[in-house]
């Protein structure tokens, strides 16, 4: 009778204990890979969604203010002043009423794409109308230079944002603009300037700010934040169209390439100048494109990030949709263990209507001659690099945050008041000489290296945010 070794029975419970760990960490690790993957992709999905459906309401607005703008002719030509103050009154509003539609709209296209509602970015959305609404009176409408759009706008819009906050916001609208926001370009309001400070790209300062590292001396030397900004209230903040009142003469819209082509295509009677000489000198408003909102896109700083030529009929800036959304993720193996360890995935789409003016000289740039006609035709999603949001992202709630709450504080009291945020412990590391020192030394040996890339050179068109 053959005995058992207690010592060969203890190495085999042994093996299979260790076999059994791999066994479940490989399992749970592949477990934790699909998830993100699947989070990620729908995230993707929920955010191009949600950019395609703001544009796309962007487009049909700027159709329908093009249209009156052609309505408004048709009735300047038989003295229909009635109608034209109808016209006047509802482009402005449409200003409004469009971009927020558009907005609605998106968050429907991120639901339906699997994106649950934001309780951050309702509260932000929620916070704004107050603001709008208790505030902007006084900082915007208060002045003659800053009027409200129409009478009552204010608490009308402040309504709309409630409406959107009521029904949950799923996709943040990364490129608003708020009347009230800082203007200027502090460094301090960079988030180029924490990313290079985190990841000690000293080719950042070499590149765009050359003697900071060496002139900087402590938190007095910087200068005073800007202050808040009062830009022009006549285009929505959440998905601007940048349109603006321009007054001319009936001589003058019915000399526009296009006018007379587009009033024909839809029906619209304008007759030519030479049939109506006594109203050729009347003039009345008109809705035009913002100057230097609608400059060329080809030409953006930084270089426009795709390979190729812009065609001119499509090289214009302006109205997009940029939509972010934010989506948990718990993950079975994390650094500080446990299966409650939460992650966030991030994905900005954004996105852009297209389309062009038909000329006797063919496809015509349709900002061209600054008159709004109905010219856009489609949407197409584009590079975040080529849209209008900022680096930092109008929801980038932490960000916005930090500038709002945080830097103030770090301006009067320096770096030891600062409270635990990401972006402090950037500030509290940029304080320290030493860092500094290092990066003097490494660019004057290295600095050679501080090269830019070409556009679309490497993965994402060599830019710093990805699609």
């Amino acid at each position: 009778m053959k005995h058992r070794d207690p010592k060969r029975e203890g190495q085999t419970l042994l093996f299979m204990v260790l076999a059994l760990v791999i066994i479940t960490v490989a399992v749970l690790w592949m477990a934790d890979v699909h998830h993100i993957i699947s989070v990620k992709d729908r995230s993707q999905n929920a955010g191009d969604a949600a950019a395609l459906a703001g544009a796309r309401w962007q487009g049909t607005t700027l159709n329908f203010i093009g249209e009156l703008n052609l309505m408004h002719a048709a009735a300047l030509a038989i003295g229909d002043f009635q109608a034209i103050d109808v016209i006047t009154n509802t482009q402005k509003r449409l200003c409004f009423t469009g971009p927020m539609t558009g907005v609605a709209a998106a968050q429907q296209g991120a639901k339906l794409n699997g994106m649950h509602v934001n309780e951050d970015f309702t509260d932000f959305v929620r916070e704004h109308a107050d603001e709008v609404r208790n505030d902007y009176a006084a900082i915007v409408g208060g002045t003659s230079a800053m009027p409200e759009p129409w009478p009552g706008a204010w608490m009308e819009y402040a309504a709309m944002l409630d409406a959107i906050a009521d029904d949950g916001v799923a996709a943040g609208i990364d490129n608003a603009s708020f009347f009230n926001d800082p203007g200027g370009g502090h460094v301090l309001l960079m988030l180029e300037f924490y990313d290079a400070i985190a990841a000690r790209d000293w080719c950042w300062f070499f590149m765009t700010r050359p003697h900071l590292l060496e002139d900087y001396t402590d938190y007095t030397w910087w200068g005073a934040l800007p202050q808040q900004g009062a830009r022009a209230s006549s285009s929505s903040e959440f998905l601007g169209l940048w349109l603006t009142p321009q007054t001319r003469t009936f001589a003058e819209i019915t000399a526009i390439d296009g006018v007379l082509e587009e009033a024909q295509r839809l029906s619209i009677d304008v007759p030519q100048t030479s049939l109506l000489p006594q109203i050729a000198g009347t003039a009345s408003t008109w809705c035009y494109y913002m100057s230097g909102m609608w400059d060329r896109w080809g030409a953006m700083d930084p270089p426009f990030p795709v390979e190729g030529e812009v065609k001119p009929q499509y090289d214009y800036a302006g109205a997009d949709s940029v939509m972010r959304v934010e989506a948990g993720i718990s993950r079975f193996m994390s650094g500080g263990g446990g299966t409650d360890a939460e992650d966030v995935i991030v994905w900005t789409g954004a996105a852009k209507p297209f389309g062009y003016l038909e000329t006797d000289g063919g496809e015509e740039n349709p900002t061209s001659a600054r008159l709004v006609l109905p010219a856009f035709r489609e949407v197409r999603l584009i590079p975040i690099d080529a849209s209008s949001a900022s680096s930092g992202g109008s929801f980038n709630l932490r960000w916005r945050r930090h500038c709002v709450e945080h830097l103030p504080i770090y301006i009067k009291q320096g770096p030891a008041a600062l409270p635990p945020c990401r972006y402090c412990r950037r500030l509290v590391t940029w304080e320290r000489p030493e860092f500094r020192a290092e990066g003097v030394g490494w660019l004057s040996t290295n600095s050679w290296q501080c090269t830019i890339s070409p556009p679309g050179d490497g993965p994402g068109g060599g830019t710093r945010r990805a699609h």
